[in-house]
């Protein structure tokens, strides 16, 4: 079945919510606005508006320098947040619908607590993003029982924290500044000797801190769909975090999939923290578990309750058929096909083209686009017709902005995925002058148990 046929088995499960009604699609990519609008016909919409945030709607959101990610959904709750008020993007969107009768579609991450008096359709819990803060999350494993690794966490920690840091093994250490929502894109976490912690006292006065050990494994990302009768689990994927040695950060850049033969008893992993989502909080929608796959089993240490960045670079018509199945799951429409989207996001995750990163750059860049290919470990300028992949800066919504699209059927064999990120951003440095500086891999781990079950059942 292709990815279109699949929208198609979403839009006739959805006929009784959309049949007749206009429709408003807010959404990150432009690319995606033709199969909403074919999704949304098909399912009976009399006519549907979509609006992307890197095409529509971006004249309505400030020039930046720089957005942490943070800031850059924040920026873009608040432009939603004027569709209550007389705004650009009010008189937008009543142009389209001047009786103010349509339903509004807002996909992930957005989870904007205001936009206006439209019918919106497939909202968010608020209780559910409460355990997105890194300083809760685990009494979560702790109910549903799944094994996780010690932590502590001060409040207001200063002195008192200075004293308690335990000495041994190196630590990972994430900042909640009170009042505020949990960070996004890895802001706010940092490594760092425990006899060296390294510690902002002005900020951590006004915060809770969790503090636990650095694990040595690989860093992994479980993730799926909880929807109305069951759990849609995705391919696991390893995430790519370069550390950054000079000041304690980690750079995350992007996603790669496990080795097939490890990701069965990881899908089940995946399947049953879905269900203790959906008992235990009743839980729907898209959702992802970040931890460390050491020998001794999978850890966690973040809970996403939202579609993940892991989609940002799949086909635009498997990307919609996943952002609308969690919407979809949030209303409690039971008909989606779990197995259908299972078997697509496999497909799709497991066999795409290229390994594609991308991160911030955060001093004066030039736009410019460099062809590059493997000269043994290392990645050198070339010839587009020699390319083996291309490394990009472009002005985006957060600044400037590098990607980088590496073929994967030509990465060398004896370098890891980890190691494949370290020396395009190094490529990057070299060629294209980004200052992303000096970035280590984490360290390989052999004999990690992806299989043993954690938890009770």
């Amino acid at each position: 079945m292709r990815d279109e046929e699949f929208l198609g088995t979403i839009a006739r499960a959805t006929r009784p919510q959309f049949t007749g009604e206009k429709t408003v699609v807010f959404c990150s990519h432009g690319v995606d606005a033709p199969y909403w609008r074919d999704l949304l016909a098909a399912a009976g919409a009399d006519d549907v508006l979509v609006l992307a945030f890197d095409d529509t709607l971006a004249s309505l959101l400030d020039a930046s320098a720089h957005r942490t990610a943070a800031q850059l959904l924040a920026d873009r709750h608040a432009l939603l947040a004027t569709l209550a008020t007389d705004s650009p993007l009010s008189t937008l969107v009543d142009q389209f619908d001047p009786a103010r009768r349509a339903i509004l579609l807002v996909t992930d991450p957005l989870n904007p607590t205001v936009t206006g008096s439209r019918r919106r359709l497939g909202g968010k819990h608020p209780s559910w993003g409460f355990f997105e803060h890194k300083s809760v999350v685990d009494v979560l494993w702790d109910t549903i029982g799944l094994v996780r690794a010690e932590s502590a966490v001060y409040d207001a920690a200063g002195s008192l924290c200075r004293h308690l840091s335990p000495q041994g093994p190196d630590l990972v250490y994430a900042l909640q500044p009170y009042g505020e929502e949990p960070s996004a894109g890895g802001e706010d976490i940092r490594w760092a000797s425990s006899a060296l912690l390294r510690r902002d006292d002005e900020a951590v006065r006004h915060g809770r801190l969790r503090i636990m050990p650095l694990l040595s494994g690989v860093p992994c990302r479980l993730h799926g769909v909880v929807l109305a009768e069951k759990t849609a689990a995705f391919t696991p994927l390893e995430l790519l975090v370069p550390r950054r040695p000079a000041d304690g950060t980690f750079l995350c850049a992007g996603t790669f999939p496990l080795p097939e033969p490890e990701q069965r008893p990881m899908v089940q992993l995946t399947r049953w923290i879905g269900e203790a989502l959906r008992d235990r909080l009743a839980y729907r929608g898209g959702f992802s578990v970040d931890g460390i796959l050491t020998r001794d089993g999978f850890r966690p240490t973040d809970l996403n309750t939202r579609v993940t960045s892991a989609f940002e670079a799949a086909p635009p018509p498997l990307r919609v058929a996943v952002h609308a199945s969690a919407l979809l799951a949030r209303a409690g429409i039971p008909e989606v096909d779990a197995a259908g989207l299972e078997e697509r996001t496999h497909q799709a995750l497991n066999r795409a083209g290229y390994l594609t990163l991308l991160t911030v750059v955060r001093q004066p860049a030039t736009a410019a686009m460099r062809p590059v290919c493997w000269s043994g470990p290392a990645l050198v300028a070339c010839a587009f017709e020699q390319a083996h992949g291309v490394l990009e800066i472009t002005a985006g919504p957060r600044g400037t902005v590098l990607s980088v699209r590496l073929r994967r059927d030509r990465l060398p064999a004896e370098l890891s995925a980890q190691e494949a990120a370290v020396m395009a951003f190094r490529a990057a440095d070299d060629l294209l002058d980004t200052g992303l500086g000096y970035l280590q891999p984490p360290p390989r781990l052999l004999g990690a148990v992806p299989g043993q079950r954690n938890g009770a059942t």
